[in-house]
């Protein structure tokens, strides 16, 4: 049974409770005890065009319960979209959607009008709320059920900016506002989409439709009258001050991207982006506007940023970017561009230039698995590795997860041929920066077996030489083969009970090609062999990897005297 058809059968604040993970009581309590002025937290921010946002952000319990039912409504809705196969007008809030996605419905367009709605969340009222989820042919919930709903969403009479769960049913109520659009938007024979209150609609024909958009002067579009119309018969109103039409021969922008005849990025907004990474790698810090942070709806003013912040900026960029260089290169070898250029420049100074501490790359995620596993069971043995307590486990080293983005930057592949790359592109890149930086080691961990034959050239170690503990490669990089007897993994430091665990009737294979009917791989024996069972299994084997991080850890220490 799906969660929308859970739902649908609930007939009380207890069977709600209950589906969301909530005793009743506790429920009971958070809407009916605490009182209404301890439930948020209210502060204003400034909007970017002027005037205050007021957001109210809801204490911790009730925070934890909208954030379930945000969870509740979010499926509820995908499997509603799936269902209905509509096509996707809203792009906020929701997954695989952005305001690229949004972006793409009006690239390339002879006109581009974007109109904004006046108070998006706070004109969605508790009477909206519960009405939409007994009336709603998708839901048509018990009455007591909708109530229990708007009384966790709602605050004031309103759903409060700041609520996990005020998206998602803006979304659902949006809707309504989405349908009513798009029917307009086919009689004017033009393109309409929504990312949360900002609606656009574009077309190449010669003249934007009277429906739609209605010109005053030489400057200036007003939304037509039938727009104005539909937009309040279900309950929105236009804020009249931010209505645009923009044309083909000049800059078109939808939710802050350029639709001209790409999506990208503005220039200020990429140069802005390279100029506090130069600063970051001259100085150490840098300055970030308010208004370059992607989706900020802060008025711009100046302060020191984050790390995060600026990977933020320039992931965002790349994502926007990437794409056109793809298509462009076709099927020739990676060039990188500015921004990827940008992009791995920076993830060289956070990832292995200006760390917090000692950081691990193995071949694969399953290595990093294994390795964090074992600190959790050795923790006693190595408190300068991992720390543990009532808020869980804290690493004291960082496990550097090559993501698909990080190798995409970096034009490498997975496992010890994506190691190799990076080890021979490392030095020229790592010597870029100025500031002080290179505090602790960088330390690649491999197997002793075929796979690495590629490294072990690097490092010019012959066939039958003797594995030494560590190698120490160039600037803070260094490489730990483990184990020392030749042709064996990490795997091999299990005991060999261990690795004959049969999952499904099915024996573990590490290598490459896998019988699916009798076999399964590294991700299965990770996660359902060594992750959930690893209270049980011997791990002091690990020990000479742990006890190899050390040496190299001092080793480095002595180098730097």
């Amino acid at each position: 049974m799906s969660r929308l058809e859970k739902l649908r059968k609930t007939k009380s604040l207890s069977d709600l409770a209950k589906l969301l993970g909530f005793q009743p009581r506790a429920v009971s309590y958070i809407l009916y005890k605490i009182p209404e002025d301890r439930k948020y937290i209210e502060f204003e921010i400034p909007k970017k065009n002027g005037g205050k946002r007021i957001i109210k952000a809801p204490t911790e319990k009730l925070k934890q319960l909208q954030n379930r039912l945000a969870d509740l409504l979010n499926e509820c809705f995908d499997q509603i979209s799936k269902e209905s196969n509509n096509k996707s007008l809203s792009h906020g809030f929701r997954k695989k959607h952005s305001i690229v996605t949004n972006a793409k419905n009006h690239k390339n367009k002879r006109y581009v009008f974007n109109v904004d709605l006046q108070d998006f969340f706070p004109s969605i009222n508790f009477g909206r709320v519960r009405g939409f989820f007994i009336k709603n042919h998708h839901f048509g919930l018990e009455p007591k059920v909708a109530t229990v709903i708007a009384q966790i969403a709602c605050h004031n009479n309103e759903l409060p900016q700041g609520s996990p769960c005020s998206p998602i049913i803006s979304n659902l109520i949006g809707h309504l506002l989405d349908v009513r659009m798009v029917n307009l938007a086919k009689k004017a024979k033009c393109t309409y989409s929504r990312y949360a209150d900002d609606l656009t609609f574009s077309t190449n024909k010669k003249n934007f439709s009277p429906l739609i958009t209605i010109k005053q002067d030489e400057n200036n579009w007003m939304a037509g009258d039938r727009l104005v119309k539909e937009i309040k018969k279900v309950g929105f109103t236009l804020n009249t001050e931010k209505t645009s039409m923009q044309f083909k021969t000049a800059r078109q922008m939808t939710t802050g991207l350029i639709v001209n005849e790409k999506i990208n990025v503005r220039r200020e907004y990429y140069k802005n982006a390279r100029s506090m990474c130069y600063e970051l790698f001259r100085t150490g810090e840098f300055y970030i506007d308010k208004k370059d942070i992607p989706l900020n709806n802060e008025e711009g003013h100046k302060e020191i940023g984050t790390i995060n912040q600026l990977e933020g900026i320039l992931s965002f960029i790349y994502q926007i970017k990437r794409p056109h260089d793809k298509a462009k290169l076709g099927n020739r070898r990676f060039h990188p561009t500015a921004i990827t250029k940008l992009y791995r420049d920076f993830l060289f100074y956070k990832h292995f230039y200006f760390m917090e501490m000692p950081v691990i790359l193995c071949e694969g995620k399953t290595d990093i698995i294994y390795l964090k596993c074992a600190l959790r069971q050795l923790a006693k043995s190595y408190t300068e590795f991992v720390e543990m307590n009532d808020d869980g486990t804290s690493y004291k080293i960082k496990f550097l997860n090559s993501s698909r983005n990080f190798r995409d930057v970096f034009s490498i592949s997975t496992g010890t041929s994506g190691l190799n790359h990076l080890m021979e592109i490392y030095e020229k890149n790592i010597s870029k920066f100025k500031v002080k930086g290179k505090a602790y080691p960088v330390i690649i961990i491999i197997d002793n077996d075929d796979g690495s034959k590629e490294i072990k050239k690097r490092l010019n170690i012959k066939n039958d030489e003797k594995i030494k503990d560590f190698y120490h490669f160039v600037e803070n990089l260094y490489v730990l083969i483990i184990p020392k007897d030749k042709d064996k993994a990490i795997e091999d430091l299990f005991d060999t009970g261990v690795r004959k665990t049969k999952i499904d009737g099915k024996v573990f294979n590490r290598g490459k090609k896998i019988d699916e009917k009798k076999e399964y791989g590294k991700i299965v024996f990770a996660e359902k062999v060594i992750k959930a069972n690893q209270q049980k299994i011997n791990f002091d084997r690990f020990k000479e990897v742990f006890d190899e991080v050390q040496k190299i850890i001092e080793d480095y220490k002595k180098r730097n005297v």
